[in-house]
């Protein structure tokens, strides 16, 4: 239907050199790949978003199909773990207050759970390499 041969484009490059001079050429060139450069990245946003949505509507759609309490009951049972271990340590604080009250020492009410120790990161310099070594 409408296809350019290699003397069709000779004449059409032969033609903008006439038009527009060899100074302007370069910079309309710069300028048409700057134009398409920032097509392709728009055209990639937009691809992507359109697959993020479909993507979306599919995951939304399995969701629909997986049981609904699976996960109110892991809440729960995690909220329920969680009562356990406060429960536990308030006893083990009023047994600790109670036999302090027996020994005549003033006890704090609750106590609180200590931090783990972080983790430094260690840095090793070059004198102590060569002290190991």
């Amino acid at each position: 239907m409408f296809s350019l041969g290699g003397s069709e484009l000779l004449l059409i490059a032969i033609f903008a050199l006439v038009l527009f001079g060899p100074d302007k050429i370069p910079q309309m060139a710069r300028t048409v790949g700057k134009f398409m450069r920032e097509f392709n990245k728009y055209r990639d946003i937009m691809e992507s978003t359109v697959r993020a949505e479909i993507y979306k509507d599919e995951w939304n759609k399995d969701a629909e199909k997986k049981d609904p309490d699976a996960d109110l009951n892991k809440i729960t049972q995690a909220a329920d773990a969680v009562k356990d271990l406060v429960a536990e340590q308030q006893a083990k604080d009023a047994a600790a207050a109670a036999a302090a009250a027996a020994d005549g020492l003033h006890v704090p009410e609750a106590t609180a759970v200590p931090e783990p120790p972080r983790p430094t990161p260690s840095r090793a310099t070059d004198e102590d390499e060569e002290d190991e070594v």
